[in-house]
């Protein structure tokens, strides 16, 4: 008896849950190379499908409906990599590796270097500096301003030649994508390479150095 009541009790629990928010948006236009996520799970643990922007059936119906939501009046906001909220908290938002290059931009050109530790680092990355020996934050932050020019100079050459031919972009794990300047570019830029990763939670950094 104590144990149908006790199961009757979690699955009353379980039916008191908090359902899932899942929020459909238009498939961004991006052209980085790569096609963007399905979806992902956004800051706020809301759960983001996209849709095709022309889709019809299901994918259209629920669409419309995630557009209906707040009173039928607005279409679901526009995705947007970097959001200053009203409380002057910036949000970091990244799909692909030309989101984590804009973002990591903004934060070496603002030296925010707290806020890509937080939001833009990868969690293998910080681990790495939190080991024993690793120097935690501070080492990092100590990288970023020795290497913030050349860190700059490659990240805005990526960013402008992204899909050029001075820009060799492949997976070399799961999740994990390389991004290396061309060896003839090597004598003009002192940092060459980044690399992303995919995670659930978006795109992240997990390095930026001077060789492959």
């Amino acid at each position: 008896m104590r144990l149908a009541t006790a199961a009757l009790a979690v699955a009353m629990a379980a039916g008191r849950r908090t359902p899932e928010r899942v929020e459909y948006r238009p498939r961004p236009d991006l052209s980085f190379g790569e096609q963007p996520p399905e979806e992902f799970i956004a800051p706020d643990g809301t759960r983001v499908v996209f849709v095709d922007p022309g889709a019809s059936g299901a994918d259209g119906e629920r669409l419309a409906a995630s557009a209906a939501a707040g009173g039928g009046k607005k279409a679901p906001p526009a995705f947007e990599p970097r959001e200053q909220l009203d409380d002057g908290t910036v949000v970091l938002r990244c799909l692909m590796p030309q989101h984590v290059v804009g973002n990591a931009m903004a934060c070496f050109r603002n030296e925010e270097w707290r806020l890509m530790w937080d939001q833009l680092l990868a969690d293998e990355s910080r681990a790495a500096y939190e080991r024993p020996g690793g120097g935690g934050f501070e080492a990092f932050e100590a990288w970023c301003v020795k290497n913030r020019r050349p860190a700059m100079e490659l990240l805005n050459r990526m960013r402008f030649d992204a899909m050029g031919s001075d820009v060799v972009m492949r997976p070399i794990g799961r999740g994990v994508t390389r991004a290396t300047l061309t060896p003839h570019l090597w004598d003009q830029f002192g940092l060459r390479v980044v690399e992303f990763e995919q995670t659930p939670q978006g795109m992240r950094l997990r390095s930026i150095r001077a060789t492959p």
